[in-house]
């Protein structure tokens, strides 16, 4: 399957609105301002980078090029306009993660490697690629270490800690939570095949391997359509609060559902067809702005000329 590459792509155009919302409840949070001015996000960086540097293993063009490749052809057509560090640790669940607020760098589990097929670990890969074209970065960084930032958080409170703190730390959480829904739709974006990221969550859900070739896509459709009747939105606060606030990521039934949602609302075809079909000017290698028209190299992040951003909301 040829993938189409979505010049001009903006991650506003994908973003999720439990993403959107959470953020706004974040930012209007008491104390997270002034936590984000005490946190030293180049130390933490520095530190993370040289732990990875330290105990994983690089992926570039000669030392797993697959995989390096997987990375660029995401960063390709997601319109990311740089290719992050990637490495893979000893890790055999399932999954990735991203991490850095100024360089970010892309972590791969073994597990995924051995356990996904070429197109599944692609959509995984775009997945965190989503992450950092969204600017997720900064908040995903402070939630990953949130853990030692307890006095942090209580000078960022005003000493008053508790209730405050903890509110601080669930909105964090729940922003978190919610941008995996974003970063989902990136990873379908790039892998173009709804099947695909279906069955990369199910794996994700517990697949036992020896049954991979008998996985039936279309049951796990059905048990994503049937979490529509509980409707997350309205699920009782308690319920929530008893079974996820702590957790980094969304139950992943739940974010195949939102995945169907948004493929059956037509707004993934609608980004799909408007980004793939840009012709080039005149045989020039240029491209229109689809906003004004003017002629863009494809390596702007602003159209010179209407002003128009590409890129990272």
């Amino acid at each position: 399957m040829e993938r189409k590459k979505l010049y001009q792509l903006q991650s506003i155009e994908y973003e999720h609105e439990f993403d959107r919302r959470a953020l706004q409840t974040l930012e209007g949070t008491p104390g997270l301002e002034k936590l984000a001015r005490k946190y030293n996000k180049h130390a933490v960086e520095r530190i993370l980078r040289l732990q990875f540097t330290g105990s994983a293993l690089r992926v570039n063009e000669n030392n797993f090029p697959d995989i390096h490749n997987l990375l660029v052809e995401a960063c390709d057509i997601l319109q990311l306009n740089h290719t992050p560090a990637l490495y893979i640790q000893w890790d055999y669940a399932i999954n990735g993660f991203t991490t850095g607020s100024e360089n970010p760098l892309i972590v791969l589990n073994s597990g995924a490697v051995d356990l996904m097929t070429s197109e599944e670990l692609l959509w995984l890969i775009a997945h965190e690629v989503g992450h950092i074209k969204s600017g997720h970065m900064l908040y995903h960084e402070m939630g990953e270490v949130i853990p030692i930032l307890g006095d942090l958080i209580a000078s960022a409170t005003l000493g008053l800690g508790g209730a405050v703190g903890i509110l601080l730390q669930a909105s964090l959480f729940h922003w978190y939570r919610m941008s995996e829904l974003t970063a989902d739709r990136a990873g379908l974006l790039a892998c173009q095949d709804k099947e695909v990221a279906l069955s990369a969550l199910m794996k994700m859900s517990g697949v036992p391997k020896h049954h991979f070739d008998k996985m039936k896509t279309e049951d796990f459709i059905d048990q994503a359509r049937e979490f529509q009747g509980f409707d997350y939105d309205s699920l009782d606060k308690v319920g929530k609060v008893a079974t996820i606030m702590w957790q980094s990521h969304p139950w992943t039934v739940m974010r195949a559902h939102e995945i169907l949602k948004w493929v059956d609302s037509g707004e993934y075809d609608k980004i799909i067809e408007k980004h793939s079909n840009i012709e080039m000017i005149g045989g020039t290698g240029k491209m229109p702005c689809l906003k004004c028209g003017f002629e863009l190299t494809g390596n702007e992040k602003f159209c010179p000329g209407c002003g128009e951003r590409f890129g990272r909301r």
